[in-house]
């Protein structure tokens, strides 16, 4: 019988007595809401780094005459044309000439049309190439992570406490009483999640302190997401462990709970101990050049302060990569970068190792197959702002994508735009330096990109230069994975009176995500179903699943089966099922399928493999998954596994 001390304090924090322990939202102004010096591919190619701004006011701004600057050795500086709106909770996504940022130490500012410094970045370094940027934790706050880049998408929204709330902190042992040899479980929970600045804003610490006989123990650790925590302490005698009384003692935000339990120097019977179980996996066996590498370690025991260690070698033995990860909770996550210089296509492994454990597995690089990844848009659809230009204007290019999908595989291409003239010629620049010599310039096509944001739309300024542009009339090829469109426009030596063009209409389309991770048990029932968020209809688009299972060994023993409510199979290793085997095929990814009437697009990993991953989408890209419930039944034994799984939805204004 598991003993549970709990005690709990709670403590009002009087305002005005303490600083806040929350970041403040950047009123009153738009803010930098992200940026990414370093995208992936080619940054002399043309432009494609990038600057996000949010407005957190509750009013419109003007941004015509606005500065975005880089204030380290480029200084580049990019001006927002007029006429630019950006809303309140709006987000507004810019790039500008190639090679805008430097990748090491760059700070970025934002700059209102009198030139006042409104905004600025902390100094940055990007050196990965990758698709990670540096973003405020959430939309509008002060503090700055590395992660995924989310270009015009938000980065998440902080609900502010109230700081008259009491916070209530909880701590208990899983047993009152150990032998030597045993493993203390302690855990509790928090009434809310408390934020510090130091400088820089990030979540309060818990702080636990575990002291015995001629022992004492720090560590620090963070709520989850439930605002829960658990740390565990191994109980043997070489480590230190007496024979006593062992106080546990909890302080987060200025509150502390306690707690206590022995340790017993008795002569029982040696209990049966299961092996610790350690393990590593890629979430898939192939990748393409230029794919981020997921990489996940899981273990059955949690070892204090002791880190994962990681080597990637590639097909010809040589190490391209390693790193250090830590956890709480038994998994280790981590993305891998492959430079795509001097690639090698072919088999690449990674070690591990955890304590005294290691592990391994390998991944494929293999040459994308031309057909493999094809746009479910429809179509593609851009504008310019003016039908006519003088020389050394800016001119503002601007569209969207149709029926866009933010989780397809080509979600961060670009859309690129190639100038020329009437009879077809490109326009031409002396823009790159000879590779065999620095002081000659190459000629290169004049061109742009732009970024879809989450909705598919996309927005980017370009200036007409005198020494590249001539008067005339042009075309401009706009391109987004084999979706093509082109606009004519024209350089005049003095315009002529505007006309009024209606602008195309942007579909107000926002992709959200929920997910559910860590799930043990054998059968899983998930629900698709259209909700409400922020007075907006949200229809379910896709359904995704991996279940990983912990040792190498279980993988044919454990697979998952996906059936209908109505009791139709749809992923699974019967002659009943319609999907049995990967449709990773050359050519395709998925297999079509109709359950109750509706036509599904369904990918599958196929059995025999230690992560089962699949996805359910409608075939058509107007239509979403139905009001119904899914069944999920991962087929074991005594193995562990666990299974993880998330809806996406589209929300229509």
């Amino acid at each position: 019988m598991k003993h549970s001390l709990i005690l709990l304090l709670s403590v009002v924090l009087i305002a005005g007595m303490l600083s806040p322990v929350y970041a403040q939202t950047i009123s009153n102004n738009v803010v930098i809401n992200e940026v990414d010096t370093n995208p992936n591919g080619d940054d002399s190619a043309g432009p494609s780094e990038w600057v996000e701004l949010y407005n957190p006011t509750d009013s419109d701004v003007d941004l015509s005459g606005w500065q975005i600057a880089s204030t380290t050795v480029l200084k580049k500086t990019f001006t927002i044309s007029d006429g630019t709106i950006i809303s309140p909770g709006e987000l507004l996504t810019f790039t500008y000439q190639k090679l805008w940022f430097t990748d090491s130490n760059e700070s970025v500012e934002l700059r209102n049309i009198d030139g006042v410094v409104i905004d600025k970045t902390p100094s940055v370094t990007d050196l990965q190439n990758n698709f990670l940027s540096w973003q405020r934790t959430y939309d509008g706050y002060s503090g700055w992570e590395f992660a995924l880049a989310t270009a015009g998408g938000s980065n998440g929204k902080f609900a502010e406490i109230n700081e008259s709330a009491p916070i209530v902190v909880t701590v208990s042992s899983d047993e009152s009483s150990y032998l030597f040899d045993d493993t203390a479980v302690i855990s509790g929970t928090v009434s809310k999640k408390m934020y510090i600045e130091k400088p820089y804003f990030q979540t309060e610490p818990i702080l636990i302190n575990i002291s015995g006989p001629n022992y004492s123990q720090s560590v620090s650790l963070y709520p989850d997401t439930n605002l829960n925590y658990e740390t565990t302490l191994n109980l043997v005698q070489v480590l230190g462990v007496n024979e006593g009384v062992y106080h546990v003692s909890v302080v987060y935000s200025g509150v502390s709970a306690d707690t206590s339990f022995s340790v017993g120097n008795e002569i029982i019977l040696q209990q049966d101990q299961t092996d610790t179980a350690f393990s590593i996996q890629t979430e898939e066996s192939e990748y393409f050049s230029g794919e981020l590498i997921s990489l996940t370690g899981l273990t059955t025991e949690v070892i204090p302060f002791e880190s994962l260690q990681f080597t990637v070698t590639d097909p010809n033995g040589k190490q391209i990569a390693s790193g250090n990860l830590f956890t709480t909770d038994g998994e280790f996550n981590t993305t891998i970068s492959i430079p795509s210089i001097s690639l090698i296509y072919g088999t690449y492994s990674i070690t591990a190792q955890y304590f005294e454990q290691t592990a391994s597995t390998t991944f494929s690089i293999v040459e994308e197959i031309v057909d493999e990844i094809a746009p479910v848009s429809d179509s593609l659809s851009f504008t310019v702002n003016e039908s006519e230009y003088l020389l050394s204007d800016f001119m503002t290019l601007s569209g969207s994508i149709s029926n866009f999908d933010s989780n397809n595989d080509i979600y961060y291409k670009v859309v690129n735009f190639n100038f020329k003239t009437l009879d077809g010629s490109p326009v031409i620049f002396q823009g790159k330096f000879d590779e065999n010599d620095p002081h000659e310039l190459t000629p290169q096509d004049f061109s742009a990109t732009a970024i879809p944001d989450s909705s598919g739309a996309f927005s980017v300024d370009v200036q007409l230069p005198p020494v590249t542009f001539t008067t005339g009339d042009y075309v401009i090829k706009a391109n987004y994975g084999g979706l093509i469109e082109y606009v004519n426009f024209s350089i005049v030596s003095e315009k002529s009176e505007p006309v009024s063009e209606k602008p195309t209409p942007v579909s107000n389309v926002r992709t959200i995500i929920e997910k559910t991770n860590r799930i043990s048990d054998n059968l899983i029932s998930i629900n698709t179903q259209e909700k409400i968020i922020k007075e907006q209809f949200a229809k379910p688009r896709v359904l995704s699943g991996s279940m990983v299972t912990m040792s190498k060994d279980a993988q044919s023993n454990v697979n998952l089966q996906v059936v209908s409510d109505s009791g139709v199979c749809i992923i699974g290793q019967s002659d009943e099922c319609l999907v049995s085997d990967s449709t990773r095929k050359p050519g395709q990814i998925f297999d079509v399928v109709t359950v109750d009437g509706l036509s599904l697009n369904v990918r599958y990993t196929g059995p025999d493999v230690r992560l089962e991953k699949f996805s359910i989408l409608p075939e058509s890209s107007g239509e979403f998954l139905p009001d119904t419930n899914w069944n999920v039944k991962v087929v074991k034994d005594d193995e562990i596994s666990r299974f993880y799984y998330k809806v996406t939805y589209k929300t229509l204004e």
